[in-house]
């Protein structure tokens, strides 16, 4: 908990310095450091040294203690006047204000998005055991094994809130701040209008309720695409802001921002193309770009590198390239189908996949708004007929790719999901691939619009766009979806932590607490093999939830087809370290009993460790 407090301590204190030294708004200074401090879990997470985070925060607390001390008395009452003034800007309070009510509010969340419990939460967790990244084969989840950590490395800061007891729904209060944070950028300009408490106070919930205004999953799931789209968001406008080369922060800002982005998730580079693009159409140009991109590329870099030696690669990276390399791709038989429901979901379902009193948009309804939002910043001379035909042919063709590799996705390594025959699942499927396009390009615009109203030719016209702009968000914001976020939850938690409970099973339950109990496996890969007559994918994934941080793999066994050879077939190709055999009846005492080291026998329910032995392998009991 202390590294918690000290590490925000740290945040905010940082983000006070760089705003006063470097004349920035607080909300860009807060998304900077929030990006900086990301960057430095990230390298300390290849150390497991993510807790000297704590001690990184103190030096740089203690430091600027003594620097202070060191000042004259009157360049220290001043500094320290201004800093009063920052750190209790209302960006600062509502921003606490607001993380306090919604770590407390959803307190009793429990994980129910599959691709939480398929990926998220579990490497969340195995962060918050051994903070750091495993080794060699060691990640949970390995069919998502190339997946970046940003999203996860944010939750392990709340879950330092546990006081050493790891408790899941702390990771929903990580994810919301995560994406809070970066939001500030835009609320900064929303204060910069200098209307008054009441606008910055709706100003700020107007911008907390905007990205669920364009996907609902952040109010039951932690979907990493979500906080995609908003960095991009955030690096579109800071370029945008940027552009003369006033900002003596901008390619500091561009090169943390890309980075972030890059290792929020895989295809993160789509959009880091479509940005250094925007820079390319937009901003007066600098060599310091080159340096900018040189970092953020260094610092993926280094996240393929390590996933190329630790053999994490993603089942659908693996796919994808296979698709794409074979030369011998072929639509699926559904694809007309799937067309259809495309189109029926983009013109007709809303996106953020809830029902509301209000205005629930869809996908077509959320571009056509955009595109007319930017008019109206031309026809206001928000923008001059320059700078929106370039930001205007920017999302066009930004947005035609960004949902055509969408529906492409859906008939290539999305053909074999069913699912997505329908119109609804169509929707909220481009509510949230789609999301950086759609959102970032709201983002742009917003900030646009709030950051140059005092230039506005026509001064009613400050009052009247802050008005409708407002009115556009609390019309089309998932009120549902907040709702059961905060509170509604509450009613179904039983329902769902037994739901859980019996995905996992009872001998599911027999495997984690074995596991569990040892923690020399943690971040090790162990081969749970079962019969193969009986089918347990599904189950495998909420057993290897609760088992993580160690890390379960699955296979099986037929007692008529099977001989030993197979088996040690099946252990070297699943790259175990640990084998864990469930088999009550006893069936394949004979398939391991040749596998096993000299003057021991083989026995199910029991932890075997895996020892090379002249090209095979040999079994032996697992010792603490």
């Amino acid at each position: 908990m202390i590294t918690f407090f000290v590490t925000f301590i740290a945040l905010f204190l940082g983000s006070a310095l760089i705003s006063i030294r470097y004349k920035q708004i607080l909300g860009d200074a807060i998304a900077l450091c929030t990006a900086g401090l990301i960057l430095v879990l990230y390298v300390l997470a290849f150390f497991r040294g993510m807790k000297l985070i704590g001690a990184l925060a103190f030096l740089f607390c203690a430091l600027f203690g003594a620097a202070v001390f060191r000042m004259d008395k009157a360049g220290r009452s001043d500094l320290l006047k201004e800093l009063k003034k920052t750190l209790l800007d209302p960006t600062n309070v509502l921003l606490v204000a607001t993380l306090i009510l919604v770590t407390v509010m959803t307190s009793a969340t429990p994980f129910t998005w599959w691709d939480d419990i398929n990926f998220w939460s579990s490497d969340a967790k195995q962060l918050f055991f051994m903070n750091g990244f495993p080794g060699k084969y060691g990640n949970v989840s390995p069919e998502f094994g190339d997946y970046p950590p940003v999203t996860s490395i944010f939750k392990w800061l709340f879950l330092q809130l546990g006081m050493g007891e790891y408790r899941e729904s702390l990771q929903f209060a990580g994810y919301f701040a995560l994406n809070a944070l970066f939001l500030m950028p835009l609320f900064g300009r929303i204060k910069k209008t200098r209307l008054g408490a009441v606008v910055n106070v709706l100003g700020f919930a107007v911008v907390v309720m905007l990205p669920g205004v364009f996907n609902g999953i952040i109010y039951y799931g932690t979907p990493a695409d979500i906080t995609m789209g908003i960095i991009y968001g955030v690096l579109l406008l800071t370029m945008l802001e940027g552009k003369d080369g006033s900002d003596s922060l901008l390619y500091v800002k561009i090169a943390a921002f890309t980075a972030v982005l890059f290792l929020t998730k895989s295809v993160g580079i789509e959009w880091a193309v479509f940005a250094l693009i925007f820079y390319i159409l937009i901003c007066k140009k600098d060599k310091k770009i080159f340096a900018a991109a040189a970092f953020s590329g260094i610092t993926y870099g280094s996240w393929l590198i390590f996933c190329l030696i630790n053999r994490r690669v993603a089942k659908l990276t693996g796919a994808g390239l296979k698709m794409a390399t074979s030369g011998n791709y072929t639509a699926p038989q559904n694809a007309a189908d799937k067309a259809r429901f495309f189109v029926e979901g983009f013109l007709t379902m809303p996106m953020h996949a809830d029902r509301n009193l209000t205005l629930d948009i869809s996908v077509c309804a959320g571009v056509v708004i955009l595109f007319a939002f930017l008019f109206v910043l031309s026809y206001k001379k928000i923008m001059d007929a320059s700078e929106t035909k370039k930001v205007g042919i920017f999302l066009l063709i930004t947005g035609i790719i960004t949902y055509g590799i969408i529906f492409l996705a859906h008939i290539s390594i999305f053909q074999t999901e069913d699912q997505y025959l329908d119109a609804y699942a169509m929707a909220v499927s481009m509510g949230r691939y789609g999301f950086p396009f759609l959102f970032g390009g709201y983002y742009l615009l917003m900030g646009a619009l709030f950051s140059r109203l005092d230039e506005a030719q026509e001064k009613r016209f400050k009052m009247v766009a802050v008005i409708a702009t407002f009115a556009f968000v609390l019309l089309t914001a998932d009120y549902a979806g907040i709702y059961k976020h905060l509170n509604g939850y509450r009613k179904d938690v039983s329902k769902n932590k037994a739901y859980n409970q019996d995905m996992v099973g009872d001998d599911g339950r027999i495997i984690v607490d074995k596991v569990l109990a040892d923690k020399s496996l943690w971040g090790k890969r162990v081969l749970v093999i079962r019969d193969g007559h009986t089918y347990h994918w599904v189950h495998d994934t909420y057993i290897s939830k609760e088992a993580s941080p160690v890390a379960l793999v699955y296979d099986s066994f037929k007692a008529e087809e099977d001989n030993s050879d197979t088996m040690m077939q099946k252990i070297i190709s699943d790259h175990a370290s640990y084998i864990y055999v469930e088999d009550e009846e006893k069936l394949s005492e004979e398939l391991f009993a040749p596998l096993m080291s000299d003057g021991q026998e083989f026995e199910p329910g029991i932890i075997y460790e895996v020892n090379w032995n002249n090209g095979g392998i040999l079994l032996s009991k697992k010792t603490n």
